[in-house]
């Protein structure tokens, strides 16, 4: 084996076996200096060095070499291979009674809030989630939605607009001293749906404690809903792969996008990463897509279900 072959074998397995081990165990990698922070949500984007790791194999060509390319390999599939699966569109099968659609953006600081109202109640959500809602924008918002969506609560920066009755409502502190969720109870034409809407403290190297408070506090009050049907949704701050979302994960499923692929939502100019998510349980999810960001920082999205199954 010449020189070469032999540092490339060296290489692919120098790389591709830790690859391959971190990924699989990314939970137990310590946040010391928020590195478990930074690995958990930088996990998807790991395909990048696959093929990196193909042009190194190409150059050793020994077994020794394959398994550095194949253990990453296997392992990013078997964690993401069945998430970036398109899920479809079969909102046409389902009776408009039967239906839910939801949508969800966090307005960000610069967004205008008419220009994003408008452009989730294009989407024709019957539920439209908000996030950071300050008191300015309150009065726009209502100017835009209040027609067509009639019932509505605010509490803290977040706000739930229905085109159904809200039988209940409560604020959410979440493990904190303010408000930043709502659990609601919807009369949808097909029975009562749990809604709770999030917006997760901020997650940053070093200082994510407060939204892992919450993101634990929201799993616990999910896990103890008795109601048959529950949708979550907002911008929690953490990406899929982010470890302080598991536990809500234990208890809800977030559906594939409708045309596959990782359903990326910030920054808005190029989104890297999804912090905006809809979990629910107890409903059948017939379409999933990412919408335009309409000058907030974050996408918005939107989700429908089949509530009669």
């Amino acid at each position: 084996m010449s020189g070469a072959r032999r540092r490339a074998t060296v290489l692919a397995l120098v790389v591709g076996l830790p690859l391959a081990v971190l990924t699989a165990a990314h939970a137990l990698v310590p946040d010391i200096l928020g590195l478990g922070l930074v690995w958990d949500n930088a996990l998807p984007w790991t395909w990048v060095l696959l093929p990196v790791l193909a042009v190194v194999v190409l150059v050793a060509r020994t077994p020794g070499a394959f398994i550095g390319l194949l253990a990453p390999t296997l392992v990013w599939a078997f964690i993401f291979g069945p998430g970036v699966l398109p899920l479809g569109d079969s909102r046409a099968a389902v009776p408009a009674e039967s239906s839910l659609t939801v949508a969800s953006q966090n307005l960000g600081p610069q967004g205008d809030p008419s220009i994003i109202a408008s452009s989730l109640a294009a989407s024709g959500a019957d539920l439209i989630a908000l996030q950071e809602i300050e008191a300015h924008d309150r009065e726009p918002l209502a100017a835009v939605l209040d027609a067509e969506y009639p019932y509505s609560v605010l509490t803290g920066t977040v706000g739930l607009w229905s085109r159904y009755p809200i039988d209940d409502s409560i604020g959410l502190k979440l493990g904190l001293d303010w408000y930043r969720a709502i659990n609601a109870v919807v009369d949808t034409p097909s029975g009562a749906v749990s809604v709770y809407v999030i917006h997760a403290d901020s997650a940053r190297p070093g200082a994510h404690a407060e939204r892992d408070v919450m993101l634990a506090e929201l799993a616990e009050e999910v896990a103890a809903n008795t109601r048959d049907r529950v949708v979550v949704m907002g911008d929690f701050n953490a990406s899929g792969s982010d470890r302080a979302l598991a536990a809500l994960q234990g208890e809800l499923e977030e559906p594939n996008q409708s045309e596959g692929g990782l359903g990326l939502t910030w920054p808005a100019g190029t989104p890297l990463i999804r912090l905006d998510h809809v979990f629910t349980r107890g409903m059948t999810a017939t379409h999933n897509a990412v919408l335009g960001d309409a000058g907030s920082d974050h996408h918005g999205i939107v989700s429908s279900f089949r509530l009669d199954q």
